[in-house]
């Protein structure tokens, strides 16, 4: 855009608040409608993102023009046990800005970035988007993704299968359990358990269309690949059985391992991450607009 056409009004960037979140509402649901109304979407947003004892310094950032809100990149915070240290992360959602005033878009990516000893991931970033997270030292993640078809009869294991929150919650571990409970409420985000043994995995999944079918599982994080690779067997007749879907679409990334039989999909979207301390594969889709964000 031409500067000389960006309007004369005065441009400030802003950490979103709670108070402002209706104003981002407003602003995302002219351009991004959002399967939650416009106006329960401040709620929605609290509701799974700014969890009990959440620790987020804010909702990301704004900008301003004469006190109207005109550009916003949210973000959602969390931090997460990784080699026995904590980790703040920080997944940055959809960014915004008014056509008038995108000369000054950078400066909330600036804010937001400017913040230190985090973890960014951008899992969703269109093209324009890519090309500045590669100047701003993001990489992109792996996205090979694997279709494993529910066949029942293929891999018989002894694992048991749960779905029952009461049985998740006192089975994980810490802090797989916190994140079992921060995601528990989540519209989008359907949980499972698996037992093997004296070990468990808790896999988040979700739905998946292909040609408008609902009828596949995607996948958004294993806690214990080993045991998710072991017990697959189980989880897919589970799959079929009560969800009636007939693949399971995963990422070799979170399964750390192949899982045969399964047909080569072609890449998901891309997605970035930027760390001085975590490597890619500690990057999952938990606490992200993927699984988390109305």
């Amino acid at each position: 855009m031409d500067r000389k056409s960006e309007p004369s009004a005065h441009v400030s960037v802003h950490p979103i608040t709670d108070r402002d979140l209706p104003e981002v509402a407003r602003l995302l649901g002219e351009h991004f409608p959002p399967d939650t109304p416009t106006d329960q979407w401040a709620d929605a947003w609290l509701a799974t993102v700014n969890r009990p004892g959440s620790t987020a310094p804010n909702h990301g950032f704004l900008l301003r023009a004469d006190g109207r809100v005109v550009g916003a990149y949210p973000a959602i915070y969390s931090t997460r046990v990784i080699n026995g240290r904590l980790e703040r992360f920080c997944n940055l959602a959809v960014w915004f800005t008014a056509p008038e005033y995108r000369s000054s878009s950078i400066r909330m990516v600036r804010a937001v970035l400017g913040q230190h000893d985090l973890t960014f991931t951008d899992l969703s970033p269109i093209d324009v988007v890519q090309k500045l997270n590669l100047r701003l030292g993001f990489v992109y993640l792996d996205t090979a993704t694997v279709a494993v078809p529910h066949l029942p009869w293929i891999g018989q294991t002894r694992a048991r299968v749960t779905d029952d929150p009461a049985v998740i919650e006192a089975t994980l571990p810490e802090p797989v359990r916190t994140y079992y409970a921060d995601h528990a409420e989540c519209r989008w985000a359907r949980h499972v358990l698996l037992v093997r043994g004296d070990q468990s995995c808790y896999v988040v999944w979700r739905r998946y269309r292909i040609k408008r079918l609902p009828l596949f599982a995607s996948v958004q994080y294993i806690s214990n690949p080993a045991v998710f690779r072991e017990s697959f067997g189980a989880l897919a007749r589970y799959l079929l059985l009560h969800h009636g879907t007939v693949a399971t679409i995963v990422e070799d990334r979170l399964t750390s391992g192949g899982i045969r039989p399964s047909l080569r999909m072609p890449r998901s979207r891309q997605r970035m991450f930027r760390s001085s301390t975590v490597g890619p594969e500690h990057i999952d889709y938990l606490y992200s607009e993927i699984t988390s964000a109305p």
